[in-house]
């Protein structure tokens, strides 16, 4: 017995989660020390703290940002309010001489509509709305577009008047929206002869193009304070008396959403999302016509 209650006792002595274990001391001191220790020590703390704040900056200028895209396809239609911030720009047929955009009402009148289609269970709703053109104006571009376009004689080419408009669905949805713009020859009629002889429109619609010049941008996630930039879309394409195009140009919404937590817990997560259009493709169909336009 006495032996079984030593071993208890023992075994309860040893029992201490705060107890200290014995150490070799060397001059009063549980380690021994070197100049070149102290140095490599002083030299390790420096440099983790230097990286330290240079992350704690980086972080807080928002330099090292996370990002990923998605495409996403919904049951619902996308729907995205037109105007002059999110889409402006202007469509012109060029002189065939100097390949230069130009009005002349003279040569060519252009004419645009607004058409939405909704099919709803047999019936279709079908809305078509004449656009007022006007030539572009370089103070109606968003603010952040004007300056790339001052210097591209903007004023030669059509824009619309009016930019308050819904672009919704596509056409393999059951609503779909989109803009029309035609171009015609000039031609005289009883009440106005203001058509500049045949000729001359003959020598400018024969063999030319048909340009467009929009804004648009370019995804730059990297860049956390501006995560798009700004750019012009010039695009231009043959038409002719023999050569009929049929341009078709799809665009898509872009969603961008940035945290706004400089923290970086989910618990202080805030989301800020911005709109955007894009162009998406282009479809172009020709068509050979005998018949003069």
């Amino acid at each position: 017995m006495k032996c079984i209650c030593n071993i208890h006792c023992k075994y309860l002595k040893d029992i201490d989660m705060f107890g200290k274990e014995p150490e070799i001391y060397y001059k009063g001191e549980s380690k021994k020390t070197s100049w070149i220790g102290r140095i490599f020590t002083i030299l390790f703390v420096t440099s983790y703290f230097a990286f330290f704040i240079y992350k704690l900056i980086r972080m807080l200028k928002k330099m090292d940002v996370s990002f990923y895209d998605t495409y996403t396809y919904t049951a619902e239609p996308s729907k995205v309010k037109i105007t002059n911030e999110k889409f402006y720009g202007g469509f012109a047929l060029e002189n065939p001489n100097n390949f230069e955009a130009f009005i002349d009402e003279g040569i060519y009148i252009p004419k645009a509509t607004f058409t939405r289609i909704e099919i709803k269970e047999e019936n279709i709703d079908f809305k078509r709305i004449d656009l007022e053109l006007e030539p572009c104006k370089v103070e109606k571009f968003s603010s952040s577009y004007q300056e790339k376009f001052k210097l591209k004689k903007i004023e030669n080419f059509y824009c619309f008047k009016n930019m308050d408009y819904f672009l919704e669905g596509h056409f393999t949805y059951d609503l779909y929206s989109s803009f029309l713009i035609q171009f015609f020859p000039c031609v005289n009629t009883t009440e106005s002869q203001k058509c500049k002889p045949l000729e001359e429109i003959d020598k400018y619609l024969k063999n030319t193009f048909v340009s467009f010049l929009w804004q648009d941008i370019e995804l730059t996630p990297k860049n956390y304070s501006y995560p798009i930039k700004p750019r012009e879309l010039k695009i231009f394409k043959p038409v002719g008396k023999k050569l009929f195009n049929d341009i078709r140009f799809n665009f898509q919404v872009v969603n961008i959403e940035t945290d706004m937590n400089f923290i970086g817990f989910d618990e202080f997560e805030n989301i800020r999302t911005d709109t955007y259009l894009k162009l998406d493709e282009m479809i172009i169909m020709n068509k050979l016509i005998d018949n003069d336009i």
